[in-house]
């Protein structure tokens, strides 16, 4: 390149590469930044184009490389935007939702980096933050379809069909062809149908009709928030539906569901009390399978003591879980941790919706969670293994029998709507400090990598079957 284009003409050549970059001339384009960065080294824009032609071309190394350079020389609102976009991609979304914000900081109005930043923020489990980042975009330019859907696609996360379908009937007033907003509006339009429907079935008295669910509530009274959380949760579930509620334990002494629960409780549930296992330890998939030999109905759903979802979610679980395919869990993989006030708030309403007018303020745990609870039908459940009873403890068996149902041809399925997880204290017995956790990790990893053929000899051989835990099993 001449001299004189390092000191007269520089501008000059970087619009006619700006030129050929918006025709689509990406080589011509390419060839001319080059010459410009061996005359400038450091020019901030041939950086930046450079990199953005990089990721149109798939190497999204040297576009990550420029990009970065360039925003380090000069925090373009454009290239930072970029650089975002390429973060996205790359699912590295902390750094993409701190890319996205600074692009937003230097240009305050910059509604296709607030849309992306609050994709990224949904992606990370900040719904907060997302929903408040689409009120300012949305505020500003409320003619922006793609905000619309996003607000949609956030309150169909939250269990929300109603707002969903709004939301997604703005973006396609705005933009009738948006294929997305179409099938997500048909989407939740069916989901809030459903739920209509299961509330319209409702018993005389409000409730639910449940009556051919066994909820199995596996139960250890390693604190007193365990024992707090089963009476209300117990209390929440007969307020709610009409159904059969079994409380099982596995440990040797007396029961300590009479006084988790007080009489009245206690007497409209069934117990099944395992004795034997004499340590601080649950065997909890040993027990939930001797709960569904015990259950008498045909439906039957694991219930953990410290989880709420939204009642019509057991119904469309349970619904689900009648087709005799597969397991169902009663929520979408939202996982809230509530803590404090708001637990002891649920203990007065035994109501879920004060949970969900508060979620947001909380910990997202999870966004695709296995635990918790989920819908069985019973003959189904017991004819695939049932639970592993090689998980001792906690942490894991969840994730296995959901692993092994898909590695079975079984279908596994969700329901709209999240799950509130009422806070409680962590002793070794619930958390990863058991000494079996690691051994049920790596029998998670051997049911993974087993074969359909595999997994059906085990159950035949009754290889996921293992005596009931005692202090002889210990480390």
């Amino acid at each position: 390149m001449p001299s004189s284009v390092q000191t007269v003409t520089l501008d000059e050549a970087l619009a006619i590469a700006l030129d050929h970059l918006k025709a689509g001339r990406l080589e011509e384009g390419e060839a001319l930044y080059s010459r410009i960065l061996d005359a400038d080294p450091g020019n901030a824009e041939a950086l930046h184009r450079l990199g953005f032609i990089a990721a149109r071309n798939g190497d999204a190394g040297r576009a990550l490389d420029l990009l970065t350079r360039s925003v380090e020389r000069v925090p373009d609102a454009d290239a930072l935007f970029n650089l975002g976009t390429l973060h996205h991609r790359a699912l590295r979304t902390e750094e993409a939702v701190a890319t996205y914000r600074r692009a937003v900081a230097e240009r305050p109005d910059f509604p296709d980096a607030e849309y992306h930043l609050s994709e990224a923020l949904q992606g990370a489990g900040r719904l907060d933050e997302a929903l408040e980042v689409l009120g300012v975009l949305l505020g500003r330019h409320p003619h922006f379809p793609a905000g619309w859907r996003q607000r949609g696609d956030i309150e169909a996360e939250l269990g929300r069909p109603g707002a969903a379908v709004h939301h997604y009937e703005m973006a396609l007033a705005l933009n009738p062809g948006d294929a997305l907003s179409q099938a997500r509006l048909a989407e939740q339009d069916a989901a809030y149908r459903a739920r209509r429907a299961a509330m319209d079935a409702r018993l005389a008295d409000g409730r639910h009709d449940l009556r051919d669910t066994t909820v199995m509530i596996p139960f250890r009274a390693d604190s007193e928030d365990r024992k707090r959380n089963l009476r209300w949760i117990v209390a929440f579930l007969l307020k709610h539906a009409d159904t059969t509620i079994l409380i099982g334990e596995d440990k040797d002494g007396p029961s300590d569901v009479p006084d988790a629960l007080g009489p009245g409780l206690a007497s409209r549930c069934r117990h099944l009390h395992l004795r034997g296992n004499d340590t601080p330890f649950t065997h909890k998939a040993h027990l939930i399978n001797r709960m569904a030999e015990a259950a008498e109905t045909p439906i039957v759903a694991l219930h953990d003591t410290d989880i709420v979802v939204d009642p019509v979610q057991y119904v469309l679980a349970r619904d689900a879980a009648r087709r005799g395919d597969g397991m169902v869990f009663p929520y979408n993989g939202l996982f809230f941790w509530i803590m404090g006030r708001e637990v002891l708030r649920f203990g007065h309403t035994l109501s879920a919706a004060p949970l969900a007018g508060v979620a947001l303020r909380f910990p997202l745990m999870h966004r695709n969670s296995p635990g918790g609870g989920a819908f069985f039908d019973r003959d189904l459940l017991l004819a695939s293994g049932g639970y592993n009873e090689a998980f001792l403890s906690w942490g894991y068996e969840d994730d296995e029998i959901a692993e092994r149902f898909r590695g079975l041809g079984l279908r596994v399925d969700r329901v709209p709507g999240p799950l509130y997880h009422l806070e409680h204290a962590r002793p070794e017995n619930s958390s990863d400090q058991n000494p079996f956790f690691e051994a049920n990790r790596l029998e998670l990893e051997r049911i993974r990598n087993a074969g359909p053929d595999r997994l059906r000899a085990d159950i035949a051989a009754g290889r996921l079957k293992r005596p009931l835990l005692s202090s002889r099993d210990l480390p």
